[in-house]
């Protein structure tokens, strides 16, 4: 008996996939979208993944890129379904374009487990495994959380300025989980950048798209240069640094503009809160990772966002906007050779 992960959002379809998985003898725990399923990956450690491809905050085929980068995950299966693809992705161990037989995905989960094991990851440390604890604690309950915000959402008669306000707030609780983990792996002295060279425009538009799915309302405005943006950069550091400033600036029903600018060598991720009416604030500080913003504890974001930047050879900084036009926040990479 094995442990199989299945993430798809479409809950009839999740239903019927498990059923399957689990009619062969076979555990099942489900995600419904890609972060999720990531986050389930990491604290689980399942012996075989099977995911849709389009789904909200993370697709399929960047779920596959984002455990191959990662030691635990890496040589983890990953079985990906696709209506709209017509090929797979080569990080995935094998493709399924929909509608599909339940035969032939039957005997692709037959012939993945059969296949030997991923080697043994090694023992996470104090820090990591409680940092994975509570990135798992809190995604049920958010989970349940979200799902009734939806509902409500449609009801007749619902404040939507209040619903997008809880939106934010669960974005926020999130966001805590990651933050917490690599507090501590910052601490400890033991985390480490996987870096990749791609185009970071790409990054930041699944980055602003999902930021925009998850919180409805939010008014996040993107400006990207229309040549390739070349760097060097662990993808998923960098991302988790652009969420940090994103909460920072945006208050709820607020509007952020994200630009990166680019030179030969320097890129900057300019992060900037567009509110006319914003209120006047001390300058946000991260110099203490858990050290009270002027709307709350922001510190431990900013914190991190600020080192990782370190990390990647690169600072970030803070301008003062004119008074009651917010904030903007900096990210400085060095660009790749």
């Amino acid at each position: 008996m094995s442990l199989v992960l299945v993430a798809d959002d479409e809950p009839a379809v999740l239903e019927v996939l498990s059923q399957v998985v689990e009619d062969l003898g076979h555990d099942v725990v489900q995600a419904r979208d890609g972060e999720e399923a990531l986050g389930l990956a990491r604290a689980r450690s399942p012996r075989l993944v099977v995911t849709d491809h389009v789904m909200p905050r993370m697709s399929g085929v960047e779920l596959c890129r984002r455990m191959k980068a990662e030691p635990i995950l890496h040589a983890v299966p990953v079985i990906l379904l696709s209506g709209v693809l017509s090929t797979g992705t080569p990080d995935a161990w094998a493709f399924l374009n929909k509608p599909f037989e339940i035969n032939d995905f039957e005997a692709l989960v037959r012939q993945s487990l059969e296949a030997e094991p991923p080697p043994q990851a090694p023992a996470n440390t104090t820090a990591e495994a409680l940092g994975q604890w509570v990135g798992h604690a809190l995604q049920g309950p958010l989970w349940q959380a979200r799902e009734h915000l939806e509902r409500l959402r449609d009801s007749p008669g619902v404040d939507l300025g209040a619903v997008s306000a809880l939106g934010f707030q669960l974005q926020s609780l999130e966001l805590l989980g990651r933050h917490l983990r690599d507090a501590a792996l910052l601490a400890e002295g033991s985390l480490r950048l996987r870096p990749v060279t791609g185009d970071l425009r790409a990054h930041l538009r699944d980055a602003v798209a999902q930021w925009r799915a998850r919180v409805p309302g939010a008014a996040v405005r993107l400006a990207l240069p229309s040549e390739p943006v070349g760097l060097t950069f662990d993808a998923d550091r960098i991302r988790l640094a652009l969420d940090a400033l994103l909460a920072s600036a945006m208050g709820p029903g607020g509007g952020v503009s994200v630009e990166l600018r680019a030179s030969c060598s320097l890129v900057t991720v300019r992060v900037a809160d567009e509110r006319t009416d914003a209120p006047t604030e001390a300058l946000p500080t991260w110099s203490e990772p858990f050290a009270h913003g002027p709307r709350g504890s922001e510190g431990l974001g900013l914190y991190l966002a600020a080192e990782l930047a370190k990390l990647h050879g690169g600072r970030m900084s803070v301008e003062p906007r004119a008074v009651g036009a917010g904030t903007a926040f900096n990210l400085h990479l060095p660009r790749s050779a």
